[in-house]
C-alpha cells in the first residue's frame, strides 16, 4: 500500500542535489518525539562490511561518560551525557539459497526515496545484487506514528528480478550497541556513545528486549509482532535461536517478478528506573502490546496520517511565488514536530532524534528558536515543553547553590536530565543567558496563550527563581561616575567572544527577567503564591532597582548598542579576507585568537533587537546591523535567519532576502556540510521565526497584536495560521494587503501598520491595505 500524496509536501531522492549515504540517512529520518530513527541500509545492521550511521534514538534515553580534564576544578561537570544509540529496527536478514546477507556482501543501491510529509510516510526501493549476481528489488515502507508515541512500523517487499529461489527472511535484534563507521573530527559532534545492555524477555510469545544502561541507571522495554500475511505463503513464524534469541522469520519459494511482504510493528517503551525496569519488565510488555496487538501496519498509518494532517491544517506557511523555498520550509516544520518531546520530560535536542551530534543535549534553541513556533500554532505542545524546564528547576537550584549562590536557579547549558553536561565551559556554563532565556519564553507563552493557570503554578516560579540569580550573580558597581547593576564575567550567545563584562544581550534580557519578577509579583500580590515562594517586598524592590540600574552598554557617538564592556578595543577582524577554506573559524584557530578580535559566530546584539522590536528607533536598528553585519561569520546555523529579521526590519530586503534563502535550505541543501550529523533543529525553528517575525512582520506584546508585512518581491503571498489567547486566525499577506479570517475563538483586535483591525464571529473577515 502506497499512499499518494501532494508532491509539493514530497522529499523525493531525484530532486536532492546531494546524495552523500551519511547525509541522506538524516534526511530522511522518520520520528515523533519520542523515537526517531534514521534512514540507513536495511541490511547493514551492527555489520561493519556495510558502512553508515544507523540508529534508533529515544528522546531522553541517554547515558554518561567520565569527563577527562587536564586540570580539574571545583563544580567541573564529572559526565558527558550522551543519548544512546539503539539498534536499527529497519534491519533484516535476507537469505537466498547458501547466500547470507549477514555474512556475505550484498550490493545495496538506492533507486527511490520518497519522504510524504503529508502522511509521514518513508517509501523506499533499493536493488540487491548479491554475491553471485542474484538480484532482487527490496521495497520499504516505515513510518513513526503520531497517534502512538510509542509505535513504530516498517514493512519490506522482496521482488527477485533474475532468480526463483527459495528465500528465508529473518527479523531478529540480537544486538544493542550499534556500531558505525562514522568518525568526524569536527568538535560539535560528539563521538562518545553510551553503553547497554541487551536481554531478552522469555517466553513472551512475541521478540521482547530489556534495554539498560550502565551508568545513568536507565531501562526501556522493546517489543515488536509480526503483521497480517498478504499472500498464501508460509506465515511469519515466531522461534527462538541456539542462544535464545527471540525473532521471526518466514521461508517460502520465491519466482522472478512475485511480490512477497513482510510488516511488522514495534512498540518501544518509556524509560524507566533501571530497578523498575528489571523487576516490571513482563508488566511494561504487556502495556506495550495493547498499542500493537488486533491492528496491521495500514491502521497504525493511517491513524498516524490523521495526526500529520491535522498538523498541516494548523500549521503549515503557504508561499506562492517560491516552490523551492516552499519544500525547504515545509520540510523544516515537519521535522520540528518530529522532534518534540510531548512528555513534560524531555524536549528538543539539538539535532532532534535524528542522530547523537551535540550528545542529544537541550540548549537555549528550544525556548529562543523553536518555542515561537509551537507558542504560535501548537501551544498545548508548547507548554509540555516548558514543563521540562519546570521539572528541572529542582536542579537548577541545586546547581546554583553548588556554585556558591544563595539563592535563585541556574539551569544547565546543555543537558539531557537537568544537569550541566558541558565540559567546555567558557562556551558552555557561561552562557548564563539561558536562564533569562527560559524566563522570556515563558512570558512568551503567556503572552500569547493567556494561559494563567500554567504561569501562576509553574511560570512565575520558573521567572521568580531565574531573576533570583541575576541579584546573585550579579552587583551593584559604579561606571563613568553612575550607579548601575552590572553582570561580569558571562560568555553572550556569540561564541567567539567568552567570559567578557556586561554582554548587551545577556544585561538585557536579565533587566526583562527581573522586570517579570517584579510585574507578576505587584500582580500576585494578593495571592498565596508569594507566600509560599518566599516572596518579600524587600527582594522585589531590590530587583527592580537592579533592572532599573542595569548596565547596557552603549556608544552614543555611534549610535549602537555594544555586544559587551570595552568591545570597541578590540581590533576588527576583516572577514573577507580570511580563506574560505578556514570557515567555520572554530575549527581552524585557536579560541583565544578569536576571542581577542571584533569577530562573531552568530547574531549576539542583534538578537536583543530582534526579541525587543519595541521603543528602538529604526534609525539605532539600522545603526546596530550595519555595525555587526560585516564582522559575523554566521559560522552558526542560528545566525542567518536573525540577520533575514534583523534586515527586513531596517529596510534592507535583498540582503534579508537572501539571509532567509540560504537559512530555510540550511539541512535540505546541507549548507554548513553537516546535516550527516543531524537536523539543526534551531535553525527550523528559526527560518520559521524568518517568515512570521520578518516578512510577515509580527509583534506580539501584551498591550497588542500588530504586523507589518514587506513581502519579498518574489513572493505573491503567504498564508499562515496563528493561535492568540484562544482565537486562531488565517492570515494571508499580499504585497499590498493583508488579508485576516477568524477560523475559531471569540474574536481579536490586530494592528497592521497601526490600523485597527478586529475580527470576531459575526465579522469574521477582514481586508487591510498597506
Amino acid at each position: 500500500m502506497r499512499i499518494e500524496q501532494s508532491p509539493e509536501f514530497q522529499i523525493h531522492l531525484q530532486n536532492l542535489r546531494h546524495k552523500e549515504p551519511l547525509y541522506l540517512e538524516t534526511i530522511y529520518n522518520v520520528g515523533n518525539g519520542h523515537l526517531g530513527v534514521r534512514d540507513s541500509n536495511p541490511l547493514q545492521g551492527n555489520n561493519l562490511d556495510y558502512i553508515g550511521s544507523p540508529g534508533l534514538f529515544v528522546n531522553g534515553f541517554f547515558d554518561y561518560n567520565d569527563v577527562s580534564y587536564g586540570e580539574k576544578y571545583t563544580e567541573y561537570p564529572e559526565n558527558d551525557q550522551v543519548i544512546n544509540r539503539l539498534c536499527d529496527p529497519r534491519y533484516i536478514r535476507i537469505k537466498i539459497a547458501d547466500e547470507d546477507s549477514a555474512t556475505d556482501h550484498f550490493q545495496v543501491d538506492n533507486i527511490d526515496k520518497n519522504l510524504d510529509m503529508q502522511t509521514g510516510l518513508l517509501h523506499e526501493i533499493f536493488s540487491v545484487t548479491t554475491p553471485e549476481n542474484r538480484n532482487f528489488n527490496l521495497v520499504i515502507e516505515s513510518f513513526a506514528s503520531l497517534s502512538k508515541q510509542n509505535v513504530y512500523g516498517i514493512k519490506y517487499s522482496i521482488i527477485p528480478t533474475n532468480f526463483d529461489e527459495e528465500v528465508e527472511i529473518i527479523k531478529v535484534h540480537d544486538y544493542i550497541n550499534q556500531q558505525t563507521h562514522q568518525q568526524n573530527e569536527d568538535v560539535r559532534v560528539n563521538q562518545s556513545v553510551g553503553q547497554m545492555q541487551l536481554d531478552f524477555i522469555h517466553d513472551n510469545g512475541q521478540p521482547s528486549y530489556l534495554v539498560t544502561t550502565f551508568r545513568s541507571q536507565q531501562g526501556l522495554i522493546l517489543t515488536y509482532q509480526a503483521g497480517e500475511n498478504k499472500l498464501p505463503d508460509p506465515p511469519i513464524e515466531y522461534f527462538m535461536d541456539e542462544d535464545r534469541h527471540y525473532g521471526y522469520h518466514s521461508k517460502y519459494f520465491a519466482k522472478r517478478g512475485s511480490q512477497k511482504e513482510f510488516s511488522f510493528l514495534f512498540a518501544i517503551g518509556d524509560i524507566h528506573p533501571l530497578v523498575n525496569a528489571q523487576m516490571y519488565s513482563d508488566q511494561y510488555v504487556s502495556a506495550l502490546d495493547n498499542y500493537i496487538r488486533d491492528t496491521t501496519f495500514r491502521s497504525e498509518l493511517m491513524a498516524s496520517a490523521q495526526v500529520w494532517q491535522t498538523f498541516w491544517l494548523h500549521s503549515d506557511v503557504v508561499i506562492d511565488g517560491d516552490p523551492a523555498i516552499q519544500q525547504s520550509l515545509r520540510f523544516n516544520l515537519f521535522e520540528l514536530n518530529q522532534s518534540a518531546g510531548r512528555d513534560e520530560y524531555t524536549s528538543i535536542p539539538a539535532k532532534g532524534l535524528t542522530g547523537n551530534g551535540y550528545g542529544g543535549h537541550f540548549f537555549w534553541d528550544t525556548e529562543i528558536f523553536m518555542m515561537p513556533f509551537f507558542s504560535y500554532t501548537q501551544p498545548k505542545l508548547a507548554k509540555k515543553l516548558l514543563m521540562f524546564r519546570y521539572h528541572t528547576l529542582q536542579i537548577a537550584k541545586e546547581q546554583a547553590s553548588e556554585f556558591g549562590l544563595k539563592k535563585g536557579a541556574m539551569y544547565a547549558w546543555r543537558t539531557i536530565n537537568g544537569y550541566e553536561s558541558s565540559s567546555y565551559w567558557l562556551a558552555g556554563m557561561a552562557q548564563f543567558h539561558i536562564n533569562a532565556d527560559i524566563a522570556f519564553s515563558v512570558e512568551q507563552y503567556y503572552t500569547i496563550t493567556g494561559d494563567e493557570e500554567f504561569l501562576k503554578k509553574y511560570g512565575y516560579e520558573i521567572i521568580l527563581e531565574t531573576a533570583r540569580f541575576w541579584m546573585q550573580y550579579g552587583n551593584f558597581a559604579e561606571i563613568n561616575g553612575k550607579q548601575h547593576f552590572v553582570i561580569n564575567k558571562v560568555t553572550g550567545p556569540d561564541e567567539y567572544s567568552a567570559l567578557v563584562d556586561n554582554n548587551y544581550y545577556t544585561n538585557v534580557m536579565a533587566q526583562f527577567n527581573l522586570r517579570l519578577a517584579v510585574k507578576y509579583a505587584t500582580q500576585f500580590s494578593n495571592d498565596d503564591i508569594l507566600s509560599q515562594l518566599n516572596v518579600s517586598g524587600k527582594e522585589i524592590d531590590q530587583m527592580k532597582e537592579a533592572a532599573d540600574l542595569m548596565y547596557l552598554p552603549f556608544d552614543k557617538e555611534k549610535n549602537i548598542k555594544i555586544q559587551y564592556q570595552d568591545f570597541e578595543q578590540l581590533p576588527r577582524m576583516d572577514i573577507s579576507k580570511v580563506d574560505q577554506s578556514k570557515f567555520p573559524l572554530l575549527l581552524h584557530y585557536h579560541p583565544l585568537m578569536l576571542y581577542r578580535y571584533q569577530v562573531n559566530k552568530q547574531a549576539d546584539t542583534i538578537m536583543a533587537d530582534i526579541l525587543f522590536p519595541l521603543g528602538n528607533p529604526i534609525e539605532e536598528l539600522k545603526a546596530d546591523y550595519e555595525f555587526y553585519e560585516p564582522i559575523t561569520t554566521h559560522d552558526s546555523s542560528l545566525s542567518k535567519a536573525m540577520y533575514a529579521i534583523a534586515a527586513s526590519r531596517v529596510g534592507k530586503h535583498r540582503q534579508s532576502y537572501d539571509f532567509f534563502s540560504q537559512a530555510v535550505k540550511t539541512d535540505l541543501m546541507n549548507s554548513h556540510h553537516n546535516t550527516q550529523n543531524g537536523i539543526h533543529a534551531g535553525s527550523l525553528g528559526a527560518a520559521w521565526m524568518g517568515v512570521v517575525y520578518g516578512f510577515a512582520g509580527i509583534v506580539n506584546n501584551a498591550k497588542h497584536f500588530s504586523l507589518e508585512p514587506k513581502l519579498p518581491s518574489a513572493w505573491n503571498s503567504i498564508k499562515f495560521k496563528l493561535r492568540l489567547h484562544g482565537n486562531e486566525c488565517l492570515f494571508t499577506i499580499y504585497q499590498d494587503e493583508v488579508q485576516i479570517e477568524l477560523m475559531s475563538g471569540k474574536g481579536i483586535e490586530v494592528y497592521v501598520y497601526n490600523k485597527r483591525v478586529k475580527v470576531e464571529p459575526e465579522n469574521s473577515k477582514m481586508v487591510c491595505e498597506y
